[in-house]
């Protein structure tokens, strides 16, 4: 969601078609959307032109299980994320007429956001969390272990041993 590819097209909404429809009568008619000629169905409807360069904004599945969870202060947790809320939204050029209940929403989901260092922090914790268990495999396989319980096990550990325990090179 981040970048916008050269396959997808921004929303434009059409200029020439008026926001009230006149009657026959020549009252008003109720229908007000702003129409958007998309007749290939590239419009990225998740693009956000507008973005405060400060925050990262990701869109959440409006459920209250999972909103209530992400939006909780626990950023180890998936938490950290706030709903943007109106006055932020029309900062970004987000329309009022787009708004139910004060936020903007695409289906079934829910655009929030956070300030972006502490989405970097986040990101980082949760990088070298996924990536502990293969660093600890890759230092052993670098520098052998000393844990007697696994070096006991011989033979069937080799690969756990160090290059030079092993007497060859397996690059």
């Amino acid at each position: 969601m981040e970048s916008k590819t050269s396959a997808t097209k921004e929303r434009k909404f059409d200029p020439n078609i008026k926001k009230h429809i006149k009657t026959e009568d020549g009252s008003k008619d109720e229908y007000n959307v702003e129409i958007i000629k998309d007749y290939d169905g590239t419009v990225d409807l998740f693009y956000l032109n507008k973005k405060d360069p400060k925050y990262q904004y990701r869109f959440l599945r409006a459920e209250d299980k999972n909103l209530s969870r992400k939006t909780s202060g626990l950023l180890t947790d998936l938490g950290g994320w706030q709903l943007v809320q109106r006055d932020h939204l029309i900062r970004m050029g987000i329309k009022e007429t787009e708004m139910i209940d004060g936020l903007y929403r695409v289906g079934d989901l829910v655009l929030a956001f956070m300030p972006k260092e502490l989405y970097e922090k986040k990101e980082k914790f949760k990088n070298e969390k996924a990536n502990a268990p293969m660093n600890a495999v890759n230092r052993m396989m670098e520098e052998g272990t000393t844990d007697p319980e696994i070096a006991s096990m011989g033979e069937k550990m080799t690969g756990l041993r160090t290059e030079k325990d092993l007497g060859g090179s397996f690059k």
